[in-house]
């Protein structure tokens, strides 16, 4: 196999070349970005440990098509990666570069990106990052810079990105480099012989580049209480607390029994909303043993007017403490003061007197009702009570 110094044993063009044919590896163009420290080049020999390492890691297993025989990935499966690069560069269908850039101590391999065109001046994105370089910004980087060629130098009109839901990783990188995000499509790819569903953003040539709102917790404390990001071990805590009698009742769509599974539905639906920027969750938890007292959820962004909507659940043992009220102080000031949102609405079912004392007790007074538009678990339509921060 050719490396990145060669001269390039496989012919430059063929009857089928599209007008994005280099050769390889000589050919193939390089892109820098100097402030983000990466360069974009062909692939060689010498990134082949590199390679195989990438492709060993869970992260890449789990949400890409590299290949997993029974024996792992192996350096043939590395030598079998370059000669489809490069023939996708001899042919002009597939625009393959390493990044390179600083990981560790040392400067070399760190990660993949190429360009797949699909004809009619479409493309698709495709990447991956090495373990020890993520983290840094480098995947947006070197997507930036491709999405540059794609435009500037082959013509493109329009650049796709793909992933299977779930892969937050890959849609942060996507969103930051200003592809917007298209929605959900059931049973789009193909992954190790199942159909999964997928995520789809488009980059046209005419949009802005701007990169996507994102919503992200930060970590506010109060008294007796901090507020963070949820995490993968709140899950048994949110099982817990979604299964109890009186939060089964009052938040009557949840559903019933409430299992892990639901838990973690629960949390990829309020990453959604972050990802959206119309919404941002966090986790009530002592700060003494960082355990899960309940959750509240500031939805309804995004909007001119600046209006949101605060939701709030309590454990059972956090109840009585105070822990929910103090919550909802510290995220109305937060909205306040971040700009995210100046209008601030709590909705109370009618009969909810735990709720509603959460409310007033943070400083919200009541404003109205609104009649029969709350399902109850046990199937009557109640009304809400609207509440108000003045």
């Amino acid at each position: 196999m050719a490396d990145s110094n060669a001269t390039n044993d496989i012919p430059d063009d063929g009857p089928s070349a599209l007008p994005t044919a280099r050769s390889f590896p000589n050919g193939v163009p390089i892109l820098i970005d100097a402030e983000a420290g990466i360069t974009l080049r062909a692939p060689g020999r010498h990134d082949l440990a590199a390679i195989v390492e990438q492709c060993r890691d869970p992260g890449m297993i789990r949400w890409t098509t590299v290949p997993t025989p029974a024996d792992g990935y192996q350096l043939r499966d590395a030598e079998e990666f370059l000669t489809v690069i490069a023939a996708g560069w001899t042919s002009g269908q597939r625009l393959g570069w390493t990044i390179e850039g600083q990981r560790g101590s040392t400067r070399g391999f760190c990660g993949s990106i190429d360009l797949r065109i699909e004809g009619d001046d479409v493309a698709e994105m495709g990447f991956g990052l090495h373990p020890e370089a993520r983290g840094r910004s480098i995947m947006t980087a070197a997507l930036n810079l491709v999405c540059d060629y794609g435009f500037e130098v082959a013509g493109l009109e329009v650049i796709r990105w793909r992933a299977a839901v779930g892969n937050w990783a890959s849609r942060r990188v996507a969103a930051k480099a200003g592809f917007v995000f298209d929605g959900t499509v059931r049973r789009l790819l193909v992954h190790r012989g199942e159909l999964l569903d997928g995520w789809i953003a488009t980059l046209t040539r005419a949009d802005p580049r701007t990169p996507q709102s994102w919503l992200h917790p930060v970590d506010l404390w109060g008294d007796g209480v901090r507020l963070r990001a949820f995490r993968s071990w709140d899950v048994d805590r949110i099982v817990e607390a979604c299964s109890d009698p009186d939060t089964s009742y009052w938040l009557g769509s949840m559903p019933q029994p409430y299992q892990r599974d639901s838990a973690r539905a629960y949390l990829e639906g309020i990453a959604e909303l972050a990802a959206r920027g119309v919404g941002v969750a966090w986790c009530i938890a002592d700060p003494e043993d960082d355990s899960c007292l309940g959750s509240i959820t500031l939805d309804g962004l995004g909007g001119y007017a600046k209006r949101g909507e605060i939701g709030y659940w309590a454990h059972p043992n956090a109840r009585g403490r105070g822990v929910v009220a103090e919550a909802v102080r510290l995220v109305t000031r937060h909205a306040r003061d971040s700009g995210l949102a100046t209008s601030l609405l709590i909705r109370c079912a009618i009969g909810n007197a735990a709720s509603r004392r959460v409310a007033e007790h943070a400083g919200y007074r009541e404003i109205g009702v609104q009649p029969a538009s709350e399902p109850l678990r046990d199937g009557q339509i109640t009304d809400l009570v609207l509440y108000s921060n003045p």
